[in-house]
């Protein structure tokens, strides 16, 4: 299927790899993929967008398979109340973020029924949930390394105004 974002606005970050997907989706439950993502797949779909609809029950556990990331223009990570109860979508989002610095493709953040400083600072229930996941994943000796790897992602983690500009104007169109 043809994508409607014209070539020269992902120019920068179609430079080193080619691609197959337009979209990546990052987000975990079923009830957020029930309510908000399958609709946003929906509407890139219906104006052309290929997508790749990401989930942590589609694949093994904490894997993205490199290739199918390297085929994706922008990962959409939706970030929900429940988001740091997965060790898989922080491990996921710290590649993610590692392939935005690489190859310089779009990551685009959503905030679904949270506020985005919940997400940076690590606070509130979220942030309980976050320090209780690092801690049931990685041992004693791996844990301050592990949160920290974790933390600088959800630091990190920025809209891209090239690609929500290419994004919704596609959409708008």
């Amino acid at each position: 299927m043809a994508s409607s974002i014209p070539s020269t606005e992902f120019a920068s970050s179609s430079s080193k790899l080619p691609w197959m997907y337009d979209v990546l989706f990052n987000f975990t439950g079923d009830e957020i993929c029930n309510k908000f993502v399958s609709n946003l797949d929906s509407g890139l779909s219906s104006v052309g967008f290929t997508t790749f609809l990401h989930h942590h029950n589609a694949v093994k556990p904490m894997h993205i398979e490199q290739p199918i990331m390297d085929l994706c223009r922008v990962a959409i990570v939706v970030f929900t109340k429940t988001y740091s109860q997965s060790a898989w979508c922080l491990h996921e989002l710290q590649k993610i973020i590692e392939w935005h610095k690489t190859y310089c493709r779009h990551v685009l953040p959503v905030y679904y029924e949270i506020s985005p400083s919940d997400i940076r600072l690590q606070k509130g229930d979220f942030g309980k949930d976050f320090e209780a996941t690092a801690r049931q994943t990685f041992s004693r000796q791996q844990l301050k390394h592990g949160m920290s790897r974790w933390g600088q992602a959800l630091t990190k983690q920025q809209i891209s105004l090239d690609g929500m500009r290419a994004i919704t104007g596609a959409m708008l169109s």
